[in-house]
């Protein structure tokens, strides 16, 4: 069975959520594609509807809000279900998208589409990283907010971001012993030049504010120019080693401390999601302050390829309200280009957004600024630290590799299998371009002449019988 629509939005967070509501309610027909089993995404996650949550936080209040003007709208949504490809057959204006779910439907067809389909954090390796009990800073927050569950006792979380302090806040509330938060990057003085920014986010301080008074209520550390350098255990992570790091993120060894720990969450900042975008082939340019590779786009958010949208933090990290407005302003184009409303109220419609628009890239700006992952991290590891989980491929491998002549990721590819494993590369490209980058001397190399790793269709790993059983409907449909 094969769907038709005049626009697919994949992924239901604040950016495809916003963009799915201003489109339908424009009279577009839309599907919406989301991989969890309630819209929200990451930022404005539900807890089960089994939970009987004693207060609303703002943001709490703020996403459910938006979830009820999203559930209310005239569309079509598929929950739980993958997006594994996105094809542009020969002599077709319509793109073919496969999905993986519950339900009959295993493609959808569509001339336009927007690809909300967010960030995740940028792992960082270190010895130990592997270990169970190492965990990044969005499974802790699922872990926490969505199944209520604490999952250790005595913790070290490090990173850079404010997501850090989020997920510190989390744990101490949920009875956690955190004992140390080491943000990487060191916030003063470089901060001070963004205070007018910040008093224009009134509420991003409150926020911040109210996750800070948990950490101070509770006494646990919190260390600026401090990480993680490495993590010990036999089954399970039993020690954390933290350490002093400098303006480009090198350990100070002779600083380190050792802690006794059950749970280490690591968040690096984020990592825009851009695999189906590099899958169809959109122009991506690197920008390490908003996240590494981000696709190229015009004003109305479309990509180098016409009909395809790219809006909120898969096209670099802005926050929550940011990919609210990208939302809205592809929805508009999309329904201007489908004839749903007219030059006059496109226009409009679109000026009125810059203002707020421009608001939030400043603040953008300032995030890039301050948490922006420093190059020098990929110190942390040694030879024998394992970079791609996948594959098992050391760092003293990808070394070999660029030894060997590899001077691009594809190239170390290649040679030892980095990047071909279920997540094609998403867990350890940030690390790996950063061992040729370090090996090849910044004088050679950069990351953006390492480039990124290719993707190909499926995208997520799936049942064989399942493709088996789609290239059937293919071939009767055709």
């Amino acid at each position: 069975m094969i769907g038709s629509y005049e626009l697919a939005v994949i992924g239901a967070g604040p950016a495809g959520m916003k963009a799915a509501i201003t489109a339908s309610q424009d009279g577009v027909r839309t599907v919406v594609i989301d991989s969890f089993l309630q819209p929200g995404g990451q930022y404005f996650m539900q807890a089960p509807v089994e939970y009987k949550p004693l207060g609303q936080t703002q943001t709490e209040k703020t996403g459910k809000e938006l979830i009820q003007q999203f559930s209310s709208s005239p569309l079509t949504i598929f929950k739980g279900t993958l997006t594994w490809g996105i094809f542009k057959e020969e002599n077709e204006e319509e793109w073919l998208i496969a999905l993986f779910g519950d339900s009959e439907t295993k493609f959808i067809r569509s001339k336009n589409i927007v690809l909300a389909t967010g960030a995740y954090d940028t792992p960082i390796a270190f010895p130990g990283w592997t270990l169970p009990g190492v965990i990044t800073c969005g499974a802790a927050l699922i872990l926490l907010k969505s199944h209520r569950i604490a999952p250790g006792t005595r913790a070290i979380v490090t990173g850079t971001g404010p997501l850090i302090l989020s997920v510190s806040a989390h744990l101490l509330e949920a009875g956690v012993n955190v004992l140390a938060i080491c943000e990487s990057n060191t916030i003063l003085p470089k901060g001070i030049g963004h205070a007018p920014t910040m008093l224009s986010h009134m509420h991003r301080l409150k926020e911040g504010a109210k996750y800070m008074n948990v950490i101070l209520k509770n006494k646990a550390p919190y260390k600026t120019g401090w990480s993680i350098n490495r993590a010990e255990g036999n089954d399970h992570v039993e020690k954390a080693f933290i350490s002093k790091v400098d303006k480009k993120g090198i350990p100070f060894l002779a600083s380190q401390v050792e802690h006794q720990v059950d749970l280490v969450v690591s968040g690096y900042s984020l990592t825009p999601n851009t695999g189906l975008a590099r899958m169809i082939g959109c122009e991506m340019d690197y920008q390490a302050d908003r996240g590494g590779w981000v696709p190229s786009r015009n004003e109305k958010m479309q990509s180098s390829i016409s009909g395809i949208f790219i809006v909120g933090d898969g096209a670099g990290i802005g926050g929550a309200e940011n990919a609210e407005i990208e939302g809205q302003i592809a929805g508009n184009e999309i329904a201007l280009r489908t004839g749903h409303i007219n030059l006059k109220t496109g226009q409009e419609r679109f000026q009125e957004l810059q203002p707020r628009l421009r608001n939030q890239k400043r603040f953008g700006k300032l995030y890039g600024d301050l948490f922006t992952p420093k190059p020098g991290l990929i110190s942390l590891a040694n030879d024998d630290t394992i970079l791609c989980r996948c594959e098992e491929v050391t760092l003293g491998e990808v070394k070999k590799a660029v030894a060997m002549g590899a001077k691009t990721i594809g190239e170390v590819k290649m040679i030892t299998r980095s990047g071909m494993g279920n997540c094609q590369g998403r867990m350890c490209e940030h690390s790996i371009t950063g061992a040729i980058v370090k090996a090849l001397s910044a004088e050679l190399a950069t990351f953006k002449t390492v480039g990124f790793n290719s993707i190909r269709p499926p995208l997520h790993p799936l049942p064989v019988n399942f493709l088996a059983e789609v290239q059937k409907e293919l071939d009767v449909t055709e």
